[in-house]
């Protein structure tokens, strides 16, 4: 077969909608990948020959969601965390919401979290955060990609001054998350919603403000998450976290080995049609 024979061949298939289609969902998929890639590799390699504190902690956090109707969805997540193998308690953090669904893998949302921070036991600073979000999910074959900004406004208060106070600190924080899940195998015949999932992910946390002077970037999480769905209402997953987070002090960071139990539970409450 000569060289202009396969050249036009070549332009006929180019032409085709079959392989215009091809490359276009090739192309967005690629993009998606190297969005991610692109964050993680900024925090892999923006802080080399730093100084690094490693320590290890452990969560545990629930995630509760209550389909109100087709579009309106009800938030609610609380956790409890701790440091080296549960011999500290860390933080503490209660968050519920309110999500909306633009189209059916679209969601906005807005909500208030508040957290408390512990020191020898005793809970030395709080925070006010509420946060907005858009939540995008995609399948492509049997793998399914959410996407997450979420932007927060942080409201920290030491425990000793009461609010309003002058010496309330504030700074916005954004946060950057993509998942990719993938199935592992069926659990069960007769129920085909169990099944054992295998999510990977990034997220990246920023801050901004007229406070943030030497911390602008905060922390990135590294995730991987065996999970266990045992329903469309009930999942449990163990997740390894590999979090690096800055200090107020330039140069020092913290790297984290979180072990991280999450248990989610979704209701659906809205109201089926009848024929």
């Amino acid at each position: 077969m000569t060289i202009e024979l396969l050249i036009l061949r070549f332009q006929i298939a180019l032409d085709s909608n079959i392989l215009k289609k091809s490359i276009s969902s090739f192309l967005q998929k690629k993009f998606k990948y190297c969005l991610s890639l692109f964050f993680t590799l900024i925090c892999l390699t923006a802080f080399p020959q730093k100084q690094v504190n490693r320590i290890s902690q452990q969560w545990i956090q629930t995630y509760h969601e209550a389909r109100l109707t087709d579009r309106w969805t009800a938030l609610l997540d609380g956790g409890f965390r701790w440091r080296e193998g549960f011999a500290e308690s860390s933080a503490y953090v209660i968050r519920g919401g309110i999500g909306y669904a633009l189209v059916p893998n679209l969601r906005i949302s807005t909500g208030l979290a508040h957290l408390g921070f512990y020191s020898q036991e005793k809970v030395v600073r709080q925070e006010f955060r509420p946060h907005q979000e858009i939540l995008y999910k995609s399948i492509v074959g049997k793998v399914t990609l959410n996407q997450r900004i979420r932007i927060e406004e942080r409201f920290f208060k030491d425990k000793s001054f009461p609010i309003p106070s002058s010496d309330l600190n504030f700074n916005f924080r954004f946060r950057y998350q993509f998942i990719v899940g993938i199935p592992v195998a069926k659990l069960s015949e007769n129920f085909p919603d169990r099944k054992l999932l295998l999510n990977l992910g990034n997220e990246i946390f920023l801050n901004a403000g007229k406070q943030v002077t030497t911390q602008v970037f905060d922390l990135n999480r590294m995730l991987i998450t065996p999970t266990l769905q045992w329903s469309k209402a009930l999942s449990i997953s163990l997740t390894w976290n590999s979090q690096f987070a800055s200090t107020p002090t330039p140069g020092k960071y913290i790297h984290s080995n979180v072990t991280w139990l999450q248990v989610r539970h979704n209701l659906d409450f809205k109201k089926t049609s009848h024929p």
